[in-house]
């Protein structure tokens, strides 16, 4: 899966205040395959360190602009959100990292 192209859903201001985003099984999938569920990468250290404790991104050089766009809002709304568990959140906000950070 390309990931880049992944059609992500838009993230409206009321996402943010209640954080109700459920796993997509497509991403969760594509997590699995690259090896971030119960993984030990650094993409899922810098979840857990971004979760706990907070940080700032160094974004890849080459990133395309439209898929930091879509995919950094809900990056951000689904670490937030109470509905998947920790592992599907640690999980797929690590495939993401991978994607937009060196």
């Amino acid at each position: 899966m390309d990931i880049t192209k992944y059609d992500f859903p838009d993230v409206t201001s009321t996402d943010f205040i209640f954080d109700s985003f459920d796993t997509i099984p497509e991403l969760l999938k594509e997590a699995k395959d690259r090896g971030f569920y119960n993984g030990h990468t650094k993409y899922n250290n810098l979840f857990s360190e971004l979760f706990f404790t907070g940080g700032k991104l160094k974004f890849k050089s080459n990133l395309n602009e439209d898929f930091k766009l879509k995919a950094l809002p809900y990056l951000k709304s689904f670490m937030q959100s109470f509905s998947p568990s920790h592992n599907e959140k640690e999980a797929i906000c690590a495939l993401l990292l991978s994607e937009i950070v060196d």
